[in-house]
């Protein structure tokens, strides 16, 4: 046989074995087939991890318009989990006590709120202890609720908080990405699910899992942010009215508005994730949404994880089609104060309150500054070299998160909280944490190095260092 005859029978056989192989499509219709036979449930779990009326209102006000999105889809109550610090409906600076909205002039997103888990219970220790569905760890806290999800089940799981560099952040602690990413690892070897999808809204929360969400684990991952950049809140200063602060953040008010302005039409069932991704990553224009993870999950249904109404939503509106007033959800604190003082009829007393809160916070940046100075600085004195990898403290370089980066990374930053302030009790540090991040990159033993540093530059600095913004 010639050489050429061999060449041909031989793609003959390829292109034949090629016909009965299964494609990706054939896959996806093979599992839409199943799932039609073995539904399995929708399980729903909103996180809001932060507190504080300025820091908190928008985060919780999102998370509280989401489940009244999936209850109104008829996603049962025993499906859905809400786990926030619940401090915003009665907070002595809400204008209207009891009522929550996450746009001007919007309806109550709080009315017949059901909150499992608040106050000190919203951690990272019980999220995970949720979403891996350990029911024996969260009993006698809160609702004691928990993902008990199977093999035919979807997961839905909607964070909104503050974040930086491969964590996001709750009140007291932190959510590191290899955490999340060891829960997911279990959860899958468990079968807890058929697929997950997650939006999370914060600062930097691609970092969560660029390079670290594996791609064969049914997870789809959209976030507010690419891993180097801030999400924003939106109807913000003039737009919040007497709430003064931020109602809703762009990212969450984005997807949520679309499904709120768009629920009577019956083809928007149909809809995937990624149809309303490419919809959603369109309005979205002071960050760029971003997608990670298993895109299979992506291109199932919406409706497969939050559910659909069999009648129009309470929430329906239609689209916002002015620009909304946005800013960088670093800047949201400081910017409503300023704007306060510069547009509001306030008294003498009020208006000296404000600066004297400003200028108090502002000694406290500065001491907190001097503190990440002298570390760099001493990490670069024994180590000059590594000054070339890393970056400067005020422009670190762009580096790729590795899983192996992080017990170093988590030793650092708990050493500052123990030593030093609390960095989860104080966001004007989330910008000031990339350096240390970089840092476990190149050398993931250095926190060796570091700690001894931690204690030499905060032996003598007060110990009120709490709320910085």
């Amino acid at each position: 046989m010639g050489i050429f005859s061999f060449i041909w029978l031989m793609l003959l056989v390829v292109g034949s074995l090629a016909a009965y192989l299964p494609s990706k499509h054939d896959q996806i219709d093979e599992e839409e087939n199943h799932f039609s036979l073995y539904p399995g449930k929708k399980w729903v779990v909103l996180v809001s991890g932060s507190d504080s009326w300025r820091r908190g209102y928008r985060h919780q006000a999102d998370v509280c318009h989401a489940y009244q999105i999936v209850k109104a889809n008829g996603i049962p109550e025993e499906n859905i989990i809400l786990m926030m610090v619940d401090d915003m409906a009665y907070n002595p600076k809400n204008p209207t006590p009891g009522v929550m909205i996450n746009r001007p002039n919007g309806t109550n997103v709080y009315e017949g709120v059901v909150v499992d888990y608040k106050g000190a219970d919203v951690n990272s220790t019980n999220f995970l202890n949720i979403i891996t569905g350990n029911k024996s760890a969260m009993k006698s806290i809160g609702s004691g609720k928990v993902v008990e999800g199977g093999r035919h089940d979807t997961i839905f799981i909607n964070f909104v908080d503050h974040g930086t560099t491969g964590l996001v952040a709750f009140p007291n602690d932190f959510l590191y990405a290899d955490q999340l990413n060891d829960a997911f690892n279990t959860m899958y070897a468990n079968k807890s699910y058929r697929k997950m999808l997650l939006y999370i809204e914060a600062c930097e929360s691609g970092s969560m899992f660029d390079g670290i969400l594996n791609d064969e684990t049914k997870i789809f991952a959209v976030t507010a942010a690419g891993p180097r950049e801030n999400s924003w809140g939106c109807y913000c200063e003039e737009e919040s009215g007497p709430y003064k602060t931020c109602l809703g953040d762009s990212f969450s008010v984005s997807w949520m508005e679309d499904l709120d302005a768009t629920l009577s039409d019956p083809s928007e069932k149909k809809k995937t994730v990624f149809n309303k991704f490419q919809t959603i990553r369109t309005k979205v224009t002071d960050s760029n949404v971003m997608a990670y993870g298993d895109f299979c999950a992506g291109h199932e249904k919406l409706s497969t994880y939050i559910g659909f109404p069999k009648t129009r939503s309470t929430l329906s509106a239609e689209p916002t089609t002015t620009e909304k007033i946005s800013m960088s959800s670093r800047d949201v604190e400081e910017k409503h104060i300023k704007y306060q003082l510069a547009h509001n009829q306030l008294t003498k007393q009020e208006k000296e309150e404000i600066r004297k809160e400003l200028r108090q916070n502002n000694e406290k940046r500065l001491i907190i500054d001097r503190v990440f100075n002298d570390i760099y600085s001493m990490i670069v004195n024994i180590r000059p070299e590594i000054k070339n990898e890393i970056g400067e403290l005020q422009q670190p370089k762009n580096l790729k998160l590795t899983l192996d980066m992080f017990p170093c990374y988590r030793s650092i930053m708990n050493k500052i909280t123990e030593s030093c302030f609390s960095l989860p009790q104080n966001p004007y540090t989330l910008d000031r944490m990339k350096i240390f991040a970089n840092l476990c990159v190149v050398d993931n033993q250095a926190h060796y190095l570091v700690e001894s540093f931690v204690d030499k530059s905060c032996s003598n600095i007060p110990t009120n260092i709490l709320n910085v913004f």
